[in-house]
């Protein structure tokens, strides 16, 4: 079961709210160190390319299950101009854990905590499931 409306509302919320205070102050708050998400618009190109084979959790449930980035290809500008791009993420999975279409909270140790849409899909590697991410900053 991935994460649910109301989770994501719940989990969303919280960022926007702990996003308006300094981290100091949510620290000290919390009464400990947290890790606050990163900002969508850091998760560039480059970014993930920096990260290839490399391994992201995914937040299914109680479980994480562990996939890892095995490709980013670029997807066509149809008139976009200046420096926004669209690109493709594809994540090799575990057969143990299999993931459903859905919108899961992702973490990774460099790039931090996000949500993206994974979709499940054939490649001609059958010894385990893909993933694929689509990013579209091409669009405001």
């Amino acid at each position: 079961m991935g994460t649910s409306r109301r989770d994501f509302m719940k989990k969303g919320s919280l960022v926007a709210l702990a996003a308006g205070f300094p981290v100091s102050l949510v620290e000290r708050a919390a009464g400990s160190e947290i890790a606050l998400p990163s900002v969508a618009f850091g998760l560039t190109k480059a970014a993930f390319l920096a990260q290839l084979n490399t391994d992201f959790l995914i937040n299914e449930g109680v479980a994480k299950v562990a996939v890892r980035l095995v490709e980013v290809t670029d997807l066509p500008r149809r008139g976009a101009t200046g420096r926004k791009e669209a690109f493709s993420l594809l994540f090799r999975g575990d057969h143990a854990m299999l993931l459903k279409q859905n919108t899961y909270l992702i973490e990774h140790d460099r790039l931090g905590i996000f949500s993206f849409l994974l979709v499940p899909i054939m490649t001609r590697d059958k010894s385990a499931p893909h993933y694929e991410a689509i990013i579209n900053h091409l669009h405001p």
